[in-house]
């Protein structure tokens, strides 16, 4: 009886591990709906990064095809003026430097969302990531 036991128990938790791949899997998919996703329509790929905390947790998804970024905040993120600041500054920055374009969607002060344009290499990508990486990690602590 105690076999019988032990090969339902194995099962359950293949079958459990199973479902729980399979969820995350439609959570990434209705996330990339709800971020207004639309596919390139000039055939470009688009790829998918993630923006994770100092606890391995993910604070934002990127998604990104040249030469558009857009960063949709997962977790919610409370940015004070002093955060706010610094993420302008750096983006600010970029536009002048690097001509980009952006915009950042607040609701009251927890941040939603940021999309840049005019991110055309890999380079300046890697920068802005970085950035914007930081001040998220330390407003989510």
């Amino acid at each position: 009886m105690e076999a019988n036991t032990d090969e339902l128990r194995k099962f359950l938790e293949g079958k459990i591990a199973s479902l729980k791949k399979e969820l995350e899997y439609y959570e990434y998919l209705l996330s990339v709906i709800e971020s207004g996703y639309v596919p390139n329509s000039r055939g470009g790929k688009v790829s998918l990064d993630y923006i994770k905390n100092r606890k391995g947790e993910i604070i934002g998804e990127i998604y990104f095809s040249p030469p558009s970024m857009k960063i949709i905040v997962k977790k919610k993120v409370n940015m004070p003026r002093s955060y706010m600041n610094a993420l302008s500054k750096i983006l600010d920055d970029s536009k002048a430097i690097d001509k980009i374009d952006y915009n950042i969607v607040l609701d009251k002060e927890d941040l939603k969302e940021i999309s840049i344009s005019g991110v055309k290499e890999e380079l300046l990508y890697s920068r802005l990531k970085a950035s914007v990486q930081s001040i998220l990690e330390r407003a989510s602590s």
